[in-house]
């Protein structure tokens, strides 16, 4: 009898749960213009701000302190490598302020340790307010990039450092060790909160159907180390049942370097193919949505489709974009995110600074294939999935002209679009090509170092009548191709209207001007 219950403590993870867990939230911390959130929702000035009140939205933040064990591997099995590490971190919760609007679903985002990026939220946002959805951020660490620049740099870049830096007095009482490994378990024990009757959680008396986590590189990395790892099997919800109910991985494939964080801080990358990066299959569903610069510079296979809620899974590849430079609006500079705003406001050396995202320095125009558009509709697919158990649609992959890794081995069209993939709207109905500059008189646009950059290669206005006659047939076409993405579930309503607004003045444009 006592093997058997010690078993199920095992398998349930409650065995490290009862020395290390959430010890106390704070009530929300005050905030207002004079002492704001870090990373809030709005920040005047900054062209990526939300206004939260006339969605009937609300902003708190709130203190998490906790104990938490970092793991490691040995021999092939997973052991405790240093136990109730003890932290002080801080959520962030956008709802609604009359609980009776809330859909009963929550998206959970762990911030970036990057500078405290939030891409996911620039995402989300239209969408989860429309729905009456709740939104969570969460400081689960920092990473060893972010902990190299952080001791060289004017200024710190690890997330838990910036908060100080940002304002001493108001993060004080912030404290995260040096071992990030206990960011998985933070991670958990905060998800596990914000489902629980304790009465300090936040949600308390919310009806959360469910949890979807959602991220994109580093916090898309964390989610598969997360899995694969076994703490979404090990830390549950009293009854089993798992804290997340479904993963959005954004822009990240274990075949590329980055795609997996390490297990703790003294352990080496795993190499890409390395098993432990191989999806493992748990019961939720998991959409990975990767650019096209992940699947060219990532030669490997990837796994396969699988249908049903438990272990399922898709994969979705979005030629034409390159990492993160799309996932906002590629017109607007870094500068326009509210933490970086917020940073810039209080004299934080930004040049001097790499930080998560770059300015592009290229002046051709920037890729602008709608990846937030496409990318907000495989969220609610995995919504459905989740919810109602609607299987998403299926895409194919990127096809591969060799097996290297490469920018270059996507294959192209004629016109300089990628084979494959999503079944994007600004390939089938082209103004332009997206991908590397094809020309040669714009330095900037090829650089010798760092990730490389998307341009559209637009069309003539001759090329464009030889392919369509008249702006009006190409509009047309364009519109029945929109209509076909929504159908199919690859776009949702809102969005189409947006794009299709945006291709009547860009097409004005490329036909040269007037109705031609």
């Amino acid at each position: 009898m006592l093997a058997g219950l010690m078993a199920a403590v095992t398998l349930t993870g409650a065995a490290s749960a009862a020395w290390a867990d959430v010890t106390r939230v704070s009530p929300p911390v005050p905030a207002n213009a004079q002492n704001p959130v870090f990373g809030a929702a709005f920040v005047p000035g900054a062209g990526l701000s939300v206004d939260l009140a006339p969605h009937g939205y609300v902003e708190e933040e709130y203190f998490i302190t906790g104990t938490a064990d970092a793991w490691e591997r040995a021999d092939g099995r997973m052991r405790v490598k240093t136990s109730a590490v003890p932290y002080v971190t801080r959520i962030i919760v956008r709802r609604p302020a009359d609980r009776a609007a809330f859909s009963g679903v929550v998206h959970f985002e762990p911030i970036h340790p990057s500078q405290g990026g939030t891409t996911h939220w620039f995402l989300t946002a239209p969408y989860a307010m429309a729905r009456g959805d709740v939104y969570v951020a969460a400081s689960v660490g920092d990473d060893a990039p972010s902990r190299r620049i952080s001791r060289s740099a004017p200024a710190p870049t690890a997330q838990s450092q910036v908060l100080k830096w940002f304002s001493p007095s108001r993060y004080a009482d912030l404290a995260w060790p040096e071992e990030d490994g206990i960011a998985y378990e933070v991670m958990g024990h905060i998800g596990r909160l914000l489902r629980s009757d304790r009465a300090e959680n936040p949600l308390r008396g919310w009806a959360v159907k469910a949890m979807l986590v959602g991220g994109w590189s580093f916090t898309g990395s964390i989610q598969r180390t997360y899995v694969n790892e076994g703490f979404h099997d090990r830390i549950r919800l009293p009854g089993g049942r798992a804290v997340f109910d479904g993963y959005l991985v954004g822009i990240s494939s274990r075949w590329n370097g980055g795609g997996y964080v390490p297990l703790n801080s003294a352990e080496t990358l795993p190499p890409p193919a390395d098993p432990r990066r191989a999806w493992r299959k748990i019961d939720a569903p998991v959409i990975e949505f990767m650019s096209e610069f992940e699947v060219a510079t990532g030669a490997g296979p990837q796994l396969a489709d699988r249908n049903g809620r438990a272990g399922g899974h898709r994969l979705y590849q979005l030629g034409g974009t390159i990492h993160s430079s799309s996932m906002t609006d590629p017109r607007l500079s870094r500068r326009e995110r509210p933490n970086i705003a917020q940073l810039a406001m209080r004299g934080y050396p930004l040049d001097a600074v790499r930080g998560e995202t770059g300015d592009d320095v290229c002046s051709a125009p920037i890729s602008d294939v709608a990846h937030p558009a496409y990318a907000r509709a495989a969220l609610d697919n995995l919504r459905q999935w989740v919810l109602r158990g609607v299987e998403p649609p299926h895409a194919p992959e990127l096809i591969r002209a060799d097996q290297t890794n490469d920018i270059r081995s996507i294959r192209r069209d004629a016109t300089g679009n990628p084979l494959g993939g999503m079944p994007a709207v600004e390939f089938a109905v082209p103004l332009a090509g997206y991908g590397l500059y094809a020309g040669t008189d714009k330095p900037g646009c090829f650089p010798t170092a760092g990730r490389p950059i998307f341009v559209r290669n637009d069309l003539t206005p001759a090329q464009l009548r030889a392919r369509y006659g008249t702006r009006a047939a190409y509009l047309a076409r364009y519109d029945a191709a929109v209509d076909r993405a929504v159908a199919g579930r690859w776009l949702l309503a809102g969005d189409a209207r947006e794009m299709k607004q945006i291709a009547r003045a860009r097409s004005y444009e490329a036909f040269g001007g007037g109705d031609k």
